[in-house]
């Protein structure tokens, strides 16, 4: 005869098991990647002021300024131009940056989710707030792009995230960005921060149906 031996799940033992998930979900987010990863991201909020100035960002350090002698090395200039939110990117001899836009003379491209940027994908250089309008409006904004990694000397892809508002752009806050750091490929995903939320999300929906797995494991064994 067959026997079916149950036991009873402690409410205490799950809540910790899914703290110790939860917690380990933040740390993972949390993390600072090092140089010698594949993909490399960064989380620290950079506002573009409304300004001619703008700010200027080191897509490879990090380091951002309102100028472009503070910054070494600077990628990525986000500026106002009459009042408009407008893309800027170093262009020196050696150097190939630019966003992922819809011809190589624009529009910047708001990318959906799951989008890959690579060397096939098609890049602009343009300073004209013309072609800028999909980050013109409000909401979160996908900026994909590429930039010369002086360390490795190659060509990197990676992508932005940006807060902007309509009806110009302004307010407009770069909440982070990643890049791949040997040359390949990269997939549009969701900042750490809201893959987390998901994640925990997933683990409340869970702890508020173990009620409803307990029941119906009692029947099944009863």
């Amino acid at each position: 005869m067959n026997t079916h031996t149950t036991s009873r799940l402690d409410p205490s033992s799950v809540a910790l098991r899914l703290g110790i998930c939860a917690a380990a979900l933040a740390a993972t987010a949390g993390m600072t990647t090092d140089a010698q990863a594949v993909v490399i991201s960064f989380n620290t909020p950079i506002v573009v002021p409304n300004t001619f100035a703008g700010v200027y960002i080191n897509l490879r350090t990090g380091l951002n300024g309102i100028t472009p002698g503070a910054v070494l090395g600077w990628d990525f200039a986000p500026y106002s131009n009459s009042n408009a939110l407008t893309f800027f990117w170093n262009s020196t001899a050696v150097v190939f940056n630019g966003g992922v836009a819809g011809t190589t003379a624009g529009p910047y491209l708001n990318l959906p989710l799951g989008s890959v940027i690579s060397a096939t994908s098609t890049f602009a250089v343009s300073t004209s707030s013309a072609q800028t309008t999909a980050f013109q409006t409000t909401g979160t904004r996908f900026l994909g792009f590429r930039f010369f990694n002086e360390l490795t000397t190659a060509i990197n892809y990676g992508y932005l995230t940006m807060q902007s508002t309509g009806p110009s752009g302004f307010p407009a806050t770069i909440t982070g960005w990643s890049f791949e750091n040997s040359g390949g490929a990269i997939t549009v995903v969701p900042e750490p921060s809201t893959a987390l939320m998901l994640s925990l999300g997933a683990l409340a929906l869970g702890a508020a149906n173990l009620p409803k797995i307990r029941r119906q494991r009692r029947q099944l064994t009863s």
